[in-house]
């Protein structure tokens, strides 16, 4: 089956990409904003943000090697009929965008404490990707928790019930950094001073030794540190994972089944499945490497993408999805929405609103068509005009 494929770029630009749709990266960078503290965005809401622990010891400032407890205990007292939900958001430089039930809540990393309803409630995170939601059950009275963590090195996203503490990771990436650095700061350029003007012969003698000693250091050094730090990044992604999660069944047909669900429902007799997962790559650019004030930028909302099975509309939103369908031929249809919501500033759209691709798979009895529907968004900060320039989507569905 040929895949509908769209004219995503596969070269890596320069770094003035960006400047519109057809100079971005194939992939997104991250939006760096200086201000990221959580703040809660949604006036209606019952809510309070407050900033991550610290794990730095207040009195010496250096970090502290004890478990560290990541979620602290709300200060929001729930109403009858009520339950406080706590989403900690833990990005580094970027401000993820928190949202419930699809209204933007809160943006930036920190603590969200939320009153909500006794009930289903679907909280979602988006920030340089989307990330499969999560349904919570609250319950009256009770205090339910969601974590989600990003590690821009290592590109490790997650959103759910991750531990409750954290636990200290040493490592000895630093060491390797500071060597390197004095040998080529320090010590190189001493070396070519005894060398190029030596005023007697011991000094050419220890010039050339310098030398040496600084290019086997910065040889060694620097794979060394290349080393620890991947170590490193990999041992924190190890530590924070989130738990299986129960698949769950809007109404008789779909399904979400998360990023990691604990077990797959079965297929009833006699039928068989397409299991979509949407993905969307969000490429945010406030003019630089690390925005002061980008913000406004970063709390930016892509709306869910819209799912039709041979013309029918499905429920839909970022992530794994199972439909369950009868045994022939099925079109499978994903329309995205390329202009943010949840913008304060002025904002202009380029190009079409929305990418459409088509696919024909063959479901048979029995058994799931995987498919995979992948969006690029873009957006832009104009700080000559002072708006949010916006552009026309890119999707790729295929069968994975």
């Amino acid at each position: 089956m040929t895949p509908a494929r769209d004219d995503t770029p596969r070269r890596r630009l320069g770094r003035g990409a960006y400047r519109t749709r057809d100079d971005a990266y194939p992939q997104p960078l991250p939006l760096r904003v200086g201000d990221n503290e959580m703040r809660v965005v949604n006036e209606r809401a019952t809510a309070a943000a407050r900033p991550n622990r610290s794990r730095s010891d207040p009195l010496t400032g250096l970090p502290s090697r004890k478990p560290m407890r990541v979620v602290q205990s709300a200060d929001l007292r729930p109403g009858p009929g009520e339950g406080v939900v706590s989403v900690v958001a833990d990005s580094g430089a970027t401000a993820p965008v928190i949202a419930v039930d699809g209204v933007p809540v809160a943006v930036g990393n920190g603590q969200l404490d939320l009153v909500l309803p006794a009930g289903p409630h679907t909280v979602e995170v988006q920030n340089t990707a989307t990330v499969d939601p999560v349904v919570v059950q609250v319950a009256e009275h009770g205090a339910h928790q969601v974590q989600y963590f990003e590690d821009g090195v290592s590109g490790h996203r997650v959103l759910g019930e991750l531990p409750e503490t954290a636990e200290f990771i040493p490592t000895n990436a630093g060491c390797w950094s500071w060597l390197v650095m004095v040998s080529a700061i320090c010590c190189l350029p001493m070396s070519a001073v005894s060398i190029l003007m030596p005023s007697e012969t011991w000094h050419l003698v220890t010039g050339i030794v310098l030398g040496a000693v600084a290019v086997v250091l910065i040889g060694a050094g620097w794979p060394l540190y290349r080393r620890t730090k991947a170590k490193y990044h990999r041992d924190i992604a190890r530590q924070r994972r989130a738990l299986p999660r129960e698949p769950v069944a809007y109404g008789t047909d779909a399904i979400l089944l998360g990023a990691q669900p604990t077990a797959v429902p079965p297929l009833p007799e006699g039928m068989a499945a397409i299991d979509l997962h949407l993905t969307c790559g969000r490429h945010l650019w406030a003019g630089g490497r690390k925005a002061a004030h980008g913000s406004f930028l970063a709390r930016a909302w892509t709306r869910p993408p819209s799912v039709r099975i041979n013309g029918i509309e499905r429920r839909a939103s970022w992530g794994h999805w199972r439909y369950l369908v009868p045994t022939g031929e099925y079109q499978v249809t994903v329309l995205v929405d390329g202009r943010p919501v949840n913008l304060d500033v002025p904002e202009r759209h380029t190009g079409g609103p929305g990418a459409q691709r088509d696919l024909v798979v063959e479901a048979h009895a029995g058994q799931a068509v995987a498919v995979e529907a992948e969006a690029q968004v873009y957006a832009v900060w104009r700080s000559a005009t002072g708006e949010v320039e916006s552009f026309e989507p890119r999707l790729r569905l295929e069968t994975a």
